[in-house]
């Protein structure tokens, strides 16, 4: 078993959804009558940019004549139909200054940047943050800007108080010390502005603890859901 293969096992064993499955359309696509030599060539720069990440191809996405099945799958556009459902984030993010932190394969950056929001898509994954960069370019997203770094340096290329909307997708459980993460997220957001937080957490909302999680596929903690909200509290947000 590769070390991929290991990390996505133990995903699946940790990380069961319990939210309702509504899948956000995938907006964007390359015209159907795509050449024959384009998409050869596009399958084959889609290929090398899976050799070259440490979990392969990151997320499914739908070209429109063809499909890329990614190691994530189609998470990113179930979450996606969460936050529509709540209603949040508006669906127009036209103006909005957005962060997506471990954009992975640029899924949800793609998505936030159709729908009108100037989008900064960081991750400390080069591989995977190339393939970010390829789906901009095949697609036309000049509104996305890429960043490699990992979430404790973000704030020495991006201004204090400039985010309208921060995306903290599958993220929060790999951050060794949770506590600086969140603070320094805080100090890169607009006053009344928003951190979205999607994370794997115990399902226990009458306790405030966090398992260790022996950085077994990457995972450092699981916090209880009540332990998530209680450090948002503690470094200054609002809400949850």
């Amino acid at each position: 078993m590769t070390l991929s293969e290991f990390a996505w096992e133990i995903r699946r064993h940790f990380f069961k959804s319990s939210y309702p499955r509504a899948l956000v359309s995938w907006p964007l696509a390359l015209p159907a009558e795509l050449p024959a030599a384009e998409r050869e060539r596009l399958e084959a720069r889609i290929a090398e940019l899976e050799r070259g990440a440490q979990y392969g191809w990151g997320q499914t996405i739908d070209f429109g004549p063809f499909r890329k099945e990614g190691f994530l799958g189609v998470q990113y556009l179930e979450i996606a139909g969460l936050y529509d459902a709540w209603g949040w984030p508006p669906r127009d993010l036209t103006g909005l200054k957005v962060a997506d932190i471990g954009c992975f394969t640029g899924g949800h950056s793609l998505l936030m940047a159709a729908r009108g929001a100037e989008v900064l898509a960081v991750d400390e994954l080069p591989g995977h943050l190339a393939q970010c960069r390829f789906l901009c370019e095949t697609f036309g997203q000049p509104r996305v800007r890429t960043l490699q770094s990992s979430l404790y340096h973000v704030h020495e290329q991006v201004a204090p108080a400039s985010l309208d909307l921060i995306l903290l997708s599958g993220v929060l459980y790999h951050l060794s010390d949770m506590l600086v993460g969140l603070y320094l997220l805080r100090g890169l957001l607009k006053p009344g502005a928003t951190l979205l937080i999607e994370t794997t957490a115990v399902d226990d909302r009458k306790r405030s603890f966090a398992d260790f999680g022996r950085y077994v596929g990457g995972m450092w903690w699981k916090p209880s859901a009540l332990c998530t909200l209680d450090m948002c509290r503690f470094m200054g947000f609002e809400g949850g």
